[in-house]
């Protein structure tokens, strides 16, 4: 007599299957973020898109049908201009904060912003000086092109993307 698998144990190992694939995607989503930067969305003081780099602000396989990213403006910024990066939230109690961090020349991180609470349907801002993106707070080392990168509070990597200070 053959044996079959019941329901629950198939349903389980489905689940697991699903889980190693999607946990597969975010580590190679991952990969990618810690590579250099290269290139960068432009956008205007008010948030419009004037060119697209594809690898730029795109949502992690973990938090893809949660969380829609709006790119960093403006992009490219002057050293006296605040970067304002939006997170547009569409699932109830799906992401538990949120930081920014930007990766130093030394590759130690700086956070940038936080929001300590739950984020709530709708839209959350975070916001970047851009001389905090140099390694001494100076305009000269917070110029040229840096990588930022967006975790919730449990050290999820939501999106990333790479940011002109001129």
């Amino acid at each position: 007599m053959k044996k079959f698998f019941s329901i629950p144990v198939f349903l389980g190992i489905l689940l697991l299957t699903a889980s190693c694939t999607r946990n597969n995607a975010q580590r190679d989503f991952e990969q990618e973020a810690y590579t250099a930067p290269a290139g960068y969305t432009e956008t205007t003081e008010q948030g419009s898109v004037q060119n697209v780099d594809q690898d730029d602000w795109r949502t992690s396989p973990l938090f893809q049908g949660l969380v829609n990213v709006v790119p960093a403006y403006p992009n490219p910024a002057a050293t006296n201009q605040t970067i304002q990066i939006e997170l547009e939230i569409t699932g109830i109690n799906s992401v538990n904060g949120a930081e920014i961090l930007v990766r130093l020349p030394d590759n130690s991180f700086e956070r940038l912003d936080i929001i300590q609470e739950t984020l709530n349907p709708g839209i959350s801002n975070l916001y970047i000086d851009p001389l905090n993106l140099g390694i001494d707070r100076s305009p000269e080392a917070a110029r040229g092109l840096k990588r930022v990168f967006i975790y919730d509070l449990n050290g999820q990597m939501i999106s990333y993307g790479d940011i002109m200070v001129e």
